[in-house]
């Protein structure tokens, strides 16, 4: 499986390389409201955009994992008290009653 994971980032880091290499020429981008013009290299505005993109993606699902993760949170606390509850009982158990034999009941003559 390491190898697997080690095929694919090396693979994904040369396809990188590569399209930063080949995308070095200045691009001008406008920010209209601002009235301010930046002039880098193309690569720099995708990976820009995919390192964006990728923070609200993670936002995104971190925002719509919150049921699960309250029902998580929800069940844990009631697990903890059912385990208190039953090591209560547990102890009083021991300590309240002696086991004493059952006699079966005489039989009629």
């Amino acid at each position: 499986m390491k190898l697997v994971h080690w095929l694919i980032t090396v693979s994904l880091a040369i396809v990188i390389v590569i399209f930063a290499l080949n995308n070095r020429t200045p691009v001008e981008v406008d920010l209209f409201p601002f009235g301010l013009v930046i002039a880098w290299p193309l690569f720099v505005f995708v990976f820009l955009g995919m390192g964006i993109g990728a923070v609200i993606g993670l936002i995104m699902a971190w925002i719509s994992s919150h049921p699960a993760r309250k029902t998580s949170r929800e069940r844990k606390t009631r697990i903890r008290e059912l385990e208190r509850q039953v090591e209560t009982l547990q102890s009083s158990a021991d300590s309240s009653t002696q086991l004493t034999p059952i006699r079966p009941p005489a039989l009629p003559e």
